[in-house]
């Protein structure tokens, strides 16, 4: 299956100073197919080690001596290997790299003496391993490649949908999206709403049945919570599979942390929550003040609410069958579960640089008489964008005519992502002691990866 990171790693080898990098993300993303798949692409022979199976290999990495791990691989593959030979287009690939602390180290080394050997990593758990003080980072030596579940787009794709695909990608205004075509899009959509973003739960929707799809997410929800004991101590094991299970059943919500558990102290949740996080089955968007660019540097993180990795298995955790999906009403649908805010916050965190970590930051307003958020703030350099996500095609915008009042910074953006086909409107609300103006984007929420187009 295409994944768009295949055009990220293209330009990674094609570097005249190229740098061994890692692929980070969740645990069954795809990352080690994303590299078998790029070499099988482009010819290069895949010299594959996973490191789970010989952690006898510590003492080697230790020594930071790639010439001994090269030589170490070959014995094992008992056959001479042409590393630096450019004929012979060789690829080291070292899969889950974390269960060898000593060998991320190790990579500064295959930087400054083999610089001609690409060299590329892959790690679930990675963050685990990067926090370990034991082992200096090749600051300056490494490269990152972040990856999130698979997105619509590239769902279309593996469903054969290649002619809705490149209408959809072709489409620069709402205008040109006929009834037919918004139809269709409407059924996939809420197909990929079930299925989900995960590389094998997208396999069986394709090759097997839709109605399969639940056993490949009943299995990757066991391997993560199996993943704890790897990460939590064992008389945490029932907190943090608590804390797992309440973020999943209730995504996109201010996190308060007595309404996870009133028996467990808030700082033994928060401490739960971040190892989640670290594992990154879970993403925080935070609060932020919006008083300019960049965004980061006006984020409170003691205000935030949670993303889950992906909406399929947010869906599957809350026992949602693709029966009931199918002939529930799109109302019905994205007003319960906060399916939308999942679907478009999971795709905005795809949106940005690859070699970034990914973040996500949220407006909140608090007050005596009403409250206001907005989903999702954007930046749209210059302008700070507000996204808001509604069910159905129609929905209240009070909390964005609040945000256009409240935010100073003057060069803003509002942008609704529903299930309407679509529309630009000038926006009169009116205040008891202000009158409001602007424009609003409304966008066909299965546009996301290119909504940029339309503003």
């Amino acid at each position: 299956m295409y994944r768009n990171q295949l055009k990220d790693l293209e330009k990674w080898i094609q570097k005249k100073h190229r740098k061994p990098l890692i692929i980070r993300g969740a645990r069954q993303i795809g990352k080690s197919t994303l590299v078998r798949e790029f070499a099988r692409i482009n010819n290069w022979t895949l010299v594959e080690i996973n490191l789970e199976k010989f952690l006898g290999w510590t003492d080697i990495f230790k020594q930071n001596k790639p010439e001994l791990i090269m030589s170490a691989i070959e014995d094992l593959q008992q056959k001479k290997i042409p590393w630096l030979d450019p004929k012979a287009k060789i690829l080291l690939f070292i899969d889950e790299i974390q269960a060898i602390p000593a060998a991320i180290s190790c990579l500064r080394y295959f930087y400054e003496d083999f610089p001609k050997l690409p060299v590329l990593c892959a790690g679930s758990l990675l963050e685990f391993a990067l926090s370990e003080t034991e082992y200096s980072m090749p600051v300056g030596r490494i490269e990152y490649l972040h990856m999130v579940p698979m997105t619509f787009f590239e769902y279309l794709l593996a469903r054969g949908e290649s002619y809705i695909l490149e209408k959809l990608q072709t489409i620069e205004s709402t205008q040109q999206i006929s009834l037919a075509l918004h139809e269709k899009c409407l059924v996939l959509f809420k197909e990929f709403l079930f299925v989900g973003g995960m590389p094998e739960a997208v396999k069986m929707a394709c090759e097997e049945s839709l109605e399969q799809v639940s056993q490949v997410h009943e299995l990757i929800l066991e391997t993560y919570q199996n993943d704890f004991v790897k990460y939590s101590k064992k008389s945490h094991l029932l907190k943090i599979q608590k804390v797992f299970r309440y973020l999943y059943l209730h995504p996109c919500k201010k996190i308060k942390f007595s309404n996870i558990s009133k028996e467990d102290t808030s700082r033994d949740l928060k401490a739960n929550l971040e190892l989640l996080i670290k594992a990154k089955v879970i993403t925080p968007v935070f609060h932020t003040s919006c008083s300019g660019l960049p965004l980061e540097a006006s984020k409170d993180e003691s205000i935030f609410k949670n993303l889950v990795l992906d909406v399929g298995l947010m869906n599957h955790m809350q026992k949602l069958s693709y029966q009931t999906l199918k002939h529930s009403s799109e109302i019905q649908l994205l007003s319960e579960g906060e399916m939308a805010e999942q679907f478009v916050g999971q795709h905005l965190l795809g949106l940005g640089p690859s070699y970034q970590n990914p973040s996500l930051y949220y407006w909140l307003r608090e007050g005596k008489r009403a409250n206001a958020e907005v989903d999702f703030i954007w930046e749209h350099s210059p302008h700070l964008m507000a996204v808001e996500v509604k069910a159905g095609a129609g929905g209240k915008i009070r909390s964005l005519h609040q945000w256009v009042k409240d935010i100073s910074y003057k060069k803003k953006i509002c942008v609704r992502f529903n299930l309407s086909q679509g529309a630009e409107e000038n926006i009169e609300y009116q205040f008891e002691d202000q009158r409001l103006k602007y424009k609003l984007f409304t966008i066909p929420i299965y546009l996301i990866q290119n909504f940029e187009k339309f503003i």
